[in-house]
């Protein structure tokens, strides 16, 4: 619509001016020239308006992604879910800063988990919500309740301060503190003259509505994530999850087998995932959560993504390789979470929200110096309130097997800015052989050991080769 408007506003202008062009046709060949170049200006002003393009909202890119998403590759899925075979959902958060702040990687990452709660939420009021919700009719018109000082708060200086005080409902050192934050002057503000108000009409419909639910997270997987940002650098993230009892039934067998779960022979073939993600590690930038994959022979894997900005931008040695080496402690920690949170998990969602009309008005009695002013002001408002909270709690007491994969450093294609990433994954093979270390126990040799006499000559010596690499 808005590339409408400047076509037509281009339209009128150079129609414009061909009309001022016909009118002065009369005119000298030296005038015409010279209106011709005075014109100019406004046509290219008009021209490059015209040629701009309309701004970019990062929500609305998201949501088409999404759409496009669902019309796709993720087709099937959202079939299942339209069926109601399966539960699906995306949720949306924004980065809070932008790319040139040097916490932007790290602001980019907790975007992407507050995208995951908004998901996450849905699923747990999805499977049962408590709501409780209250509306208020209120009428009250009474004009006698214009307030009024007495005779001795209006003599008592200590009673006109004592008024003050419980006007502002703060004193003394805490409430300067305050009015300098805001740039007042204390002195000028407690020389104000002490008011009281009091409500003498209103006409009011509130509503009040209060919702909460909790419920398991456990076999709750993200899918899918996309990432929009506008000219100015300003990002949104959004995730796509989906639960099944399917995936459910996976993480329990998978909790009790013991790393004892047959591969698919349907699922094997295709390069390892050492080489599938080593091939393009600049791509794990947008890989977040944890995925359940299969490795090359077939077996059930769960592949854990974590990430974190280095946080530095400058040319300091010491403090870039410090940087860097707590970032990939925090990506490991961020890996980690991923198993807690699809493994064994538990959500809960707690909202309220108020709205309110309301036409109102309140008498103002002041004392000033000179006498007592009244007055009534009268006011019509909406009042909007929310208070909304989303909270989840993963853990998870025992898993061998976990291992990195790989780490990655890589540099956002867009704004340059550094991340260090890990790829954690858990397999059924290597849960199983960390349990046999863990359990192992040595056998005792009786064989006895020869030893070769000293000749007394100079020589070298190694030892044998006596173990292979698939030892290992």
């Amino acid at each position: 619509m808005n590339n409408l408007f400047k076509q037509a506003a281009l339209a009128l202008a150079i129609s414009g001016l061909a009309l001022q062009a016909h009118a002065q046709g009369a005119s000298a060949a030296d005038s015409s020239t010279s209106v011709q170049t005075s014109q100019a200006t406004p046509v290219d002003e008009a021209v490059a308006e015209a040629a701009e393009p309309a701004p970019v909202d990062p929500g609305m890119k998201l949501i088409e992604q999404i759409d496009a998403w669902k019309y796709g590759a993720g087709a099937a899925l959202a079939e299942r879910a339209d069926n109601g075979d399966i539960f699906m959902a995306e949720g949306i958060a924004f980065v809070k800063v932008t790319p040139e702040a040097n916490d932007w990687a790290d602001h980019r990452l907790m975007a992407y988990k507050e995208a995951l709660m908004n998901a996450q939420a849905q699923f747990i009021e999805f499977e049962g919500i408590s709501t409780r919700a209250e509306t208020l009719s209120k009428f009250f018109d009474d004009k006698s309740q214009m307030p009024s000082f007495s005779p001795e708060e209006l003599q008592s200086s200590s009673k006109l301060e004592e008024v003050l005080n419980k006007a502002i409902a703060l004193a003394g050192g805490k409430l300067d503190e305050q009015l300098n934050e805001l740039g007042i002057n204390p002195d000028e503000f407690n020389a104000a003259p002490p008011e009281k108000r009091a409500r003498l009409f209103e006409n009011s419909i509130s509503e009040q509505v209060s919702t909460r639910a909790r419920a398991s997270l456990t076999g709750l997987m993200p899918v899918k994530t996309f990432e929009a940002n506008d000219a100015q650098g300003r990002h949104a993230i959004a995730v796509v999850v989906v639960a099944s009892d399917k995936m459910r039934q996976f993480v329990y067998d998978m909790k009790q087998s013991k790393g004892d779960l047959a591969p698919n022979p349907r699922k094997a073939g295709g390069p390892s995932l050492r080489e599938r993600f080593s091939s393009n590690k600049s791509a794990l930038i947008h890989e977040f959560g944890i995925r359940k994959m299969y490795d090359k022979n077939g077996y059930p894997v769960l592949v854990s993504f974590g990430q974190a900005g280095t946080g530095y931008n400058g040319s300091d040695f010491n403090r870039q390789m410090n940087a860097r080496k707590g970032a990939f402690m925090h990506a490991k920690a961020d890996a980690y979470a991923n198993f807690a949170y699809l493994l064994n998990a538990v959500g809960n969602a707690e909202s309220t929200t108020r709205k309110s009309s309301m036409n109102v008005t309140d008498g103002v009695v002041r004392a000033e110096q000179d006498g007592v002013m009244e007055s009534e002001e009268t006011r019509t408002e909406m009042v909007k309130a929310i208070n909304n909270e989303i909270s989840a709690r993963g853990s998870i007491s025992d898993l061998p097997g976990t291992r990195q994969l790989l780490r990655w450093t890589a540099k956002h294609p867009q704004h340059g800015n550094e991340i260090n990433g890990v790829v954690y994954v858990w397999h059924p093979v290597s849960e199983q052989n960390a349990r046999d270390m863990r359990n192992f126990k040595p056998k005792r040799n009786e064989q006895a050991q020869t030893r070769k006499a000293s000749t007394g000559t100079a020589e070298t010596r190694q030892s044998r080769d006596l173990m292979s690499a698939d030892d290992f």
